[in-house]
């Protein structure tokens, strides 16, 4: 077992239902500036995750090792940020849910009837009454 991810992420990255042995990790040259070094060496860290289609890569720091550390954390914080958005559609469903089966208060059933008798009023007001033919 490496020492990557740290023992703390692993644990968190467990708990978020993520195999950290799936996660497949690479090593390439960075870019943009920096000159010699990085040209020669391969100092950004790139993590996929395929079982939840991520992809993470970091090259802001000088080293591989900040790099990496860096790397798997915003792939926590990735995975968090899915699990998050999961459980927060799951409680808006279940919210819509119990709005949509909650019977109505009693207020709005008095102001529908209400409506409905004005409403029956103009109909019986525009009624044909003579009857003269």
């Amino acid at each position: 077992m490496s020492a990557f991810p740290p023992d703390y992420l692993r644990a968190h990255l467990a708990a978020l239902g993520c195999d950290a042995a799936r996660v497949e990790e690479s090593f390439i040259h960075s870019g943009g500036a920096g000159g010699q070094n990085v040209n020669k060496v391969a100092t950004c860290v790139q993590l996929r995750y395929a079982p939840a289609n991520l992809l993470v890569k970091m090259q802001e720091h000088r080293t591989q090792a900040s790099n990496r550390l860096a790397a798997w954390k915003l792939l926590a914080a990735q995975l968090q940020r899915q699990h998050d958005d999961r459980a927060r559609e799951r409680r808006a469903a279940r919210e819509l849910k119990r709005r949509q089966n909650a019977p109505r208060p009693r207020g709005i059933k008095k102001q529908f009837v209400e409506l409905k008798r004005r409403r029956a009023k103009t109909r019986q007001a525009r009624r044909d009454v003579g009857g003269e033919d």
